[in-house]
């Protein structure tokens, strides 16, 4: 049996995206009545938004996917996309975190299958662990990475969380990804700590409902804000002792990536370690 899972036509993409064209077709829908003119209008909308949001899908993916190998035959679109779309929603769409879960399981239990019927099953490859996840949306990605429902080995936990550590990183502009690949990298805040820190909020607020609900991420969120509206609303002067104290540390936190689904007990004090400095230096300046 051949692994067969076409990169050309992205089921994650279309998922993706198609959840918001859902939505919007809906509401059109509940608007016919208003006139065929008015319901032509707004069907072509929704038209020219889908081919939007599906290009900046498409270019997402695109421009990320060197980072992401997989074995031939397979793709890791979702994971891709979660680089510049950490909210994007597939997988998980329309699922408690319980069923996300559920629906993790099932799924890697298809790619494990498909992997041992190709004649080359699963061996823990940097390629194969993309291929086995690379259709789990960031949701499903945490459900694994904290073992929800206890369906998920430690391995499986371990590459789950890996792969959101990859995805914060590259989101603001660390590099990680095959070695071959590095020499194509840039990164676009090699110059830019305040749009390093921006990338990173950003990043932050566009998680999943359940990673934004621990305190961890509360507590990194509000000090990286806390940080950058100090340093960038110092005159000029206070900015640069501002900059000089608060990004190396930022930097530091950020080049980490985001760790508070990480069992591992030395990397939770080192984050925690790294926000208090950053706390304290942000409480020394004000």
């Amino acid at each position: 049996m051949n692994v067969n899972s076409s990169s050309s036509s992205s089921s994650a993409l279309i998922a993706a995206y198609t959840s918001a064209a859902n939505t919007r077709g809906t509401d059109a829908r509940g608007n016919v009545a208003s006139s065929d003119q008015a319901t032509g209008k707004t069907q072509n909308d929704d038209s020219v938004n889908f081919s939007s949001t599906a290009t900046d899908y498409s270019d997402s993916i695109a421009s990320n996917a060197p980072y992401f190998p997989v074995r031939a035959g397979m793709n890791a679109d979702a994971l891709i996309l979660g680089v510049a779309k950490p909210g994007a929603i597939s997988s998980s769409k329309d699922k408690t975190f319980a069923d996300v879960a559920l629906d993790a399981r099932k799924r890697m239990d298809e790619k494990y299958a498909l992997m041992k019927d190709s004649g080359k099953p699963y061996d823990n490859s940097v390629q194969d662990r993309n291929a086995l996840m690379g259709d789990l949306d960031r949701r499903s990605l945490y459900a694994i990475s904290t073992n929800e429902g206890g369906k998920f080995s430690k391995e499986e936990q371990t590459a789950a969380q890996d792969l959101m550590r990859q995805q914060a990183q590259l989101a603001t502009g660390y590099y990680v990804g095959p070695e071959d690949q590095k020499k194509n990298w840039k990164d676009p805040f090699a110059n830019d700590p305040v749009g390093r820190a921006k990338a990173a909020l950003n990043f932050l607020d566009n998680m999943s409902p359940e990673e934004k609900s621990t305190p961890q991420w509360l507590t990194q969120r509000s000090t990286i804000q806390t940080a950058l509206s100090q340093a960038t609303a110092a005159d000029p002067v206070e900015l640069a002792k501002k900059k000089q104290l608060y990004f190396p540390i930022l930097a530091e936190i950020l080049q980490n990536g985001t760790s508070w689904f990480d069992k591992k007990e030395a990397d939770e004090d080192k984050s925690s370690e790294l926000l208090n400095r950053l706390q304290a230096a942000v409480q020394s300046t004000k």
